[in-house]
This record gives C-alpha cells, structure tokens and sequence, in this order.
C-alpha cells in the first residue's frame, strides 16, 4: 500500500473514531436531559373489586339496638339532661324524604338527643372548614370521603378509631368503609356508594353505546333525527368530579409518586386527548351540548328531563328525578370503551357518609360527642340505608342492606318492575370504576381542573396549555398548602445547535490542525 493510501486510511480512521465520539457525547447529554427533566416516577395504584363486595361474617354489633347503642359509646342508661347535636346535611330531595322518616324515628328512640338539622349544605364545599376553624363547626356533618379525608388530615374530624370497636367496619361494604381510612384511622361512616353513570332516554336510543365511536354515532342519529342534543355535558363548567373517567379511559391517572412524595399528573397526553376528545363532540361534531350546570337541578338535567338531549352522565342520588320525568323510557349502563385506547371510561367509585366535627372545631361536650356517635352509627344502620334505597334509590353502604337490596333487585321484586333493569345498569358501572382518592391532596384538584379546562372550552388556550396549567396549579396548591415539599424545577434546556458544533468542532479540531491530513 502506497504512502498516500496509508494517509487516507489513517485520516478516515480518524473521522471514524470522531464520529463515534460525537455520538458517544450526544447520548450522553440526552440522557443526562432524561434522567434530569424526566425525575423517576412510581404509579400511585388504587384499585376497586370487580364487582361491589359483600362481608359474609356474621355481625356482632346491632346499632339497630338503641340500648346496644348506647353502651356501644359507654352509657348505661340516658343521661338525667338532654342534649342538643347540631348536624349539617348534604341529602338530595329524595334522600331527604328518606332521612327525614329516620330523623323522626332515631328522635322518638333518643329521646334524650334534640337534633338541630341545616338541610342543603352541599358536599366538597370549604364553608365547613371556614366554621370548623372559627370554632362554629356543625357536631355532625355529611360529605364526601375525599373531602372528609382532608378534613381529618387538617385535625378538624373525629379520628372514630378512638370512639368506636374495630369490629364498627364489619356493619359496612368492604368497597365503602375502606374509603373512611386514613393512615390506620377510621374518620367516617359511609351511608351509600356513589358514582356516575350513562342515563340515556330510550325514546332516542333504543340500546346505549358500548365505545366512544357508537356514542358519536348515536349522538349524531339523535341529532339529525329529533333534533335535540344527543348529549348534554358540560365539562368546562364541571369540576372533574365526571371528567375523571374519562381521562382513565384515555389511561390517565390523577396522582403519581415523584421522589418520595404524591405529586398530581395531569400533564399528560391522556389529559390532552380526553379534553380534545369532548372539545370535538362540542365544537366538530356538533352534538354535545356544553351545559352550565350538572345534575337533576342543573342544565344537563334540566335539558334531559324536558326530552332535549338524549345521553346525559350522573349519578343514582338523581335517579328519582329521572324515573319521574321519563318512566320506562329512562335506562341506565356503564360508560363506554374509549375506541382510542381499548380502555373503558371509569368513574370515581367513592362514598358519602357521615363526620363529627373535633370539639375544637365544633366545642361539643364530651357527652353531645357521645350522642353525635349515636347518631351516626343510627343514620348508616340497616333500616336507615336500606330506607334510602327504597324511597331515593341510593346504593346502600351498610352491609346488611346492600345485601337486602340485591336480593330484591334479584327477584324483581322493584317497583315499578322498570326500575329493576335501570338499578342493574347502575350497579353493573361498579365493575367498571377506580377509587376515588381520600388522600388530602385530592382537595386541590378540583380548582386546578375546573380554572385551564373552562380557559380550554372557551377557546382560550389549546388542550396542552390546559393540561400544563392544571398540573402547576395543582402542584402550586399543594405547596402553599404543605401537601408537597417542593416544586421541581423546570427541566434544563435542551444543548442548543450552537452547542453541539462547539463540541463538533472541539472534537475535530486536534484533526483539523494535523496538517498531514491530506484527503
């Protein structure tokens, strides 16, 4: 070989091993650009039985007792002075009837206990915690688990496991007590199982839509045919509560686990998809209606009850309203499969249920505490929770009721005999569902949602702007409010092309000042 292709081979070799370099460092920082904009992430899991399950062991306590009552919270006999217990409700209309007929029957057993009841105090609200640190909290008060979850975690909630036997959670549904702990603690007592599902009028749509694409389909048949909105939701107005199903459908998850701490992860492509997918229905298709307002009360059912929108999404504490405007013509299923992903759209599977305010937050006595106990085992006992499901059709969270309710369900035995195929598809959602958060941090999701996701129904920012803002403002209210201990910050730029031709020439430049290079 010749001395000029000795040269050439060796120059080549040169660039060779250049270029290899160049790659070696590009790899490099990419993954130094990884490992730092990308913090490890562990998945928060919750999961929720297939079905809603029963406890099969038998029952020692009797809260249906009221002298077993009373020595359950360490009373032999009623005290000599009567008592006043102040209690703050969240019931619907129906529920109310309901409760009001247990209300009257737990005052005639108690005659000791006077209950001073403020009807129509909503549920998630902060107007509790605002009387609970000004000292003027309600003694009983019925919420939300989550919202219950971070009323304890502030210390403004009964911790139950100090009042009441271990054994209180075997009266209750495995699926709705588990949803009052906290850390070991018991804070609540559940008196039903909620969750949203698929009403549809059966006058426009004969049999409901299995997946995303027939829901499109039929909205669209409703629409050309009748003239009416084929669906009525109004996800810019609501503040996740709905939404979040179908962001697990589009296989997005509320919270992940960030360097130790529960941190929110809404900035995702499934929080993106999701918003785009009802921003199409709403904007392209043209056949959702962007309603104001939610439930029976709200636009959304306000429009279904009047025969003008065909599909709505609510859940069974507005059942009675529908079955009174719509009769045989309302049904009810589980939401659909995302045809996007394969996954099905699942809803919160939570509780409501019953709270005793701490006595600094509400200055109760050490007796009035004793007669608050009373009444919260007496409100979620059997004949309590299966009177709601007979009168307002709620999902019972005692055991002992749920059973009773299914059993009749079972036979038929509902009247009128429409109603047993519309509690069936009620009660089928609930192998479809995820669990709904009681962990303090979900308190602040809902504003986070509710702020970007009207700023993105309204035009204003794109569907990625949204899931971006959410997610800061999440992570903001979590900080100011000591939930998480630090923000991350923003990942590092990525190397510039400038950069890499600074490495490139770097690199290069010991060969290209090697004058005996002569390709």
């Amino acid at each position: 070989m010749n001395s000029k292709n000795k040269k050439e081979k060796r120059a080549l070799s040169k660039i060779a091993i250049g270029i290899i370099a160049i790659v070696i460092i590009i790899v490099a920082i990419a993954a130094v650009y990884f490992l730092t904009s990308h913090p490890s992430k562990t998945t928060v899991t919750t999961t929720v039985p297939s079905t809603i399950t029963t406890t099969t062991t038998s029952v020692p306590l009797n809260t249906s007792n009221p002298q077993d009552l009373m020595e359950l919270v360490g009373l032999t006999s009623p005290p000599s002075t009567p008592v006043t217990i102040t209690v703050w409700d969240s019931y619907s209309t129906s529920e109310n009837q309901a409760f009001n007929q247990t209300l009257a029957q737990f005052e005639k057993e108690f005659p000791w206990i006077h209950v001073e009841v403020t009807y129509g105090v909503g549920v998630g609200t902060s107007q509790f915690e605002t009387a609970a640190k000004a000292d003027q909290a309600p003694i009983v008060y019925r919420d939300t688990s989550d919202s219950g979850g971070a009323l304890f975690a502030s210390g403004l909630v009964l911790n139950l496991s100090q009042y009441l036997p271990p054994s209180i959670t075997s009266l209750y549904l495995p699926t709705a007590i588990h949803d009052w702990e906290l850390n070991g603690s018991l804070y609540g007592l559940p008196d039903d199982i909620n969750y949203i599902v698929m009403f549809y009028n059966k006058k426009f749509v004969p049999y409901p839509p299995n997946t995303t694409q027939q829901l499109i389909q039929i909205a669209e048949q409703v629409n050309s045919t009748y003239h009416i909105w084929g669906i009525a939701y109004g996800a810019s107005d609501e503040y996740g509560y709905r939404f979040a199903a179908w962001f697990a459908g589009y296989d997005g998850q509320i919270f992940t686990t960030m360097n130790g701490q529960v941190y929110p992860d809404l900035n995702t492509t499934a929080m993106v998809e999701a918003l785009q997918f009802w921003y199409n229905l709403t904007y392209v298709y043209k056949v959702n209606y962007l309603a104001p307002s939610t439930g029976a009360g709200g636009v959304e059912g306000q429009l279904f009850i009047a025969n003008k929108t065909a599909i709505i999404f609510d859940g069974p504490w507005d059942l009675d309203a529908y079955l009174q405007a719509l009769g045989p013509n309302l049904g009810a299923a589980p939401l659909p499969v995302v045809s996007q992903t394969g996954l099905r759209a699942e809803p919160f599977i939570g509780s409501t249920g019953w709270l005793i305010a701490s006595p600094q937050a509400s200055g109760a006595s050490p007796l009035q505490i004793k007669a608050a106990l009373i009444f919260i085992l007496y409100v979620t006992n059997y004949q309590s929770d299966l009177r709601l499901w007979n009168i307002a059709h709620d999902i019972p969270a005692n055991a002992q009721a749920y059973n009773t309710a299914i059993a009749e369900l079972n036979a038929g035995e509902l009247k009128p005999s429409y109603l047993n195929s519309i509690m069936k598809g009620i009660l089928e959602q609930a192998k479809y569902g995820q669990k709904f958060p009681n962990i303090p941090q979900m308190a602040y999701y809902w504003n986070s949602f509710h702020e970007y996701a009207s700023e993105f129904f309204a035009g204003k920012i794109s569907a990625q702007q949204a899931a971006q803002g959410m997610e800061q403002a999440f992570v903001q209210a979590l900080v100011q409010n000591g939930l998480l201990s630090s923000i991350n910050l923003p990942p590092p730029p990525l190397p510039t092309l400038s950069t890499y031709v600074l490495i490139l020439s770097a690199i290069l430049s010991p060969l290209v000042i090697d004058r005996r290079w002569k390709i």
